[in-house]
């Protein structure tokens, strides 16, 4: 099932303020992943245009002194009641994961599994360098991990005081408890500070800043994320086929589907 599949569902989205109309997904773009930001900016933007909050997307926050690399936030929502930072996932098929897992499993079919890096590391990474940017304590910040419609969550953590992890149809949902639950720790001088940080961050990231941080991916997908030696293509034994193994084997054993 796609993002787009169900005219029932699609509609119910539509009026809920979850998606827009035909005519406003002609400017929606073809890819899956852009797609997903694009429809949560969407549901930020149309449920909560009377409250003034504004959203950001594709911020390219740049790296500290502990660490040269930089981080890019899917969609950002600054509010009184904190800075909601969403990273969205794009996958099919189950998702398994505990909160202390470094690699969560997608399982595709029966045979067919593949891991990625926690989503819930990756946001608090996210927000580590943002609070660094800007100032603040990590607490002021709520981290959301938001899977497509496309997966189902079959054992993922429970929502926490750091984190939220949902399905886009289900975000309208979760943002509206968060901020009717939560206190307002901003007030309006320096909302208007972070948010003169923030344009200054957008008005920033540029497409070469964005040609960097995928170089930073690429890089890091082709580490060993529990080790940290070089990833190398292997072949089974079995039937010929390759996946993708650390070269540190045997003293590390891990292994993925593909780069």
């Amino acid at each position: 099932m796609s993002e787009l599949d169900g005219i029932f569902d699609y509609l119910l989205d539509i009026a809920r303020g979850n998606m827009p109309g035909p005519i406003g997904m002609l400017k929606a773009p073809d890819e899956k992943g852009p797609l997903g930001e694009y429809l949560i900016k969407y549901a930020l933007d149309n449920n909560l245009a009377t409250t003034g909050y504004p959203t950001y997307t594709n911020l390219i926050v740049p790296g500290t002194d502990a660490s040269a690399n930089i981080a890019e936030i899917d969609v950002l929502l600054l509010t009184a009641k904190g800075i909601f930072v969403f990273e969205f996932k794009n996958y099919a098929g189950w998702i398994f994961g505990s909160a202390n897992q470094r690699q969560w499993t997608v399982s595709l079919a029966k045979d067919k599994r593949e891991r990625f890096y926690s989503p819930v590391l990756q946001n608090r990474t996210h927000i580590r360098a943002l609070a660094d940017y800007l100032g603040l304590d990590t607490s002021a910040f709520r981290s959301y991990i938001v899977f497509s419609a496309r997966c189902v969550l079959k054992a993922v953590p429970d929502d926490t005081a750091e984190y939220c992890i949902c399905q886009r149809p289900g975000l309208r949902a979760r943002i509206k408890r968060d901020l009717r639950e939560r206190l307002a720790i901003f007030d309006n001088d320096t909302l208007r500070s972070i948010k003169e940080r923030l344009d200054l961050l957008a008005a920033a990231s540029s497409e070469d800043a964005r040609e960097e941080h995928a170089e930073q991916v690429q890089a890091a997908l082709r580490t060993c994320p529990v080790c940290g030696k070089p990833l190398v293509e292997r072949h089974r034994k079995s039937d010929g086929g390759t996946f993708i193994g650390c070269s540190g084997y045997p003293k590390c054993r891990y292994t993925r589907n593909s780069w």
